[in-house]
């Protein structure tokens, strides 16, 4: 082999394990609040809107708050330093994306599940 194929597949070798610890880092899991205090690391939560008067945005310090029961009906308080996303008082189910920073769930993104977007329609031909 000639020495300029070597360095290639050496670099491409290097590349692939680069890329897989970044990927691995990055990966993030669907858990429940319990498992992810536990865990330590950035997860996806399934769960529900509850409490709604007790939702609060601050824009002093850009912080939308509010309680959020997962499957497992465990109950805790969400921080998301973004203001509420725009239909999230429509969405039956919601996702957030964080991990918890000592005692509290800091959400880095909150996706909604809004129940028309997953209802079958007909199509007329």
């Amino acid at each position: 082999m000639k020495p300029g194929n070597i360095a290639l597949l050496v670099f491409i070798a290097i590349f692939m394990v680069v890329l897989a610890v970044n990927f691995s880092q990055n990966a993030s899991i669907y858990t429940d609040f319990r498992t992810a205090k536990e865990s330590g690391k950035k997860v996806h939560i399934v769960g529900e809107w509850v409490n709604r008067e007790a939702s609060e945005y601050d824009s002093n310090r850009d912080l939308f708050t509010f309680y959020m029961a997962d499957t497992t009906e465990s109950v805790e308080l969400v921080h998301y330093y973004d203001p509420k996303p725009n239909n999230f008082d429509q969405a039956e189910k919601v996702v957030v994306v964080g991990g918890y920073d000592q005692d509290r769930f800091i959400a880095d993104k909150i996706v909604m599940k809004c129940p028309s977007k997953y209802e079958e329609t007909t199509i007329v031909q």
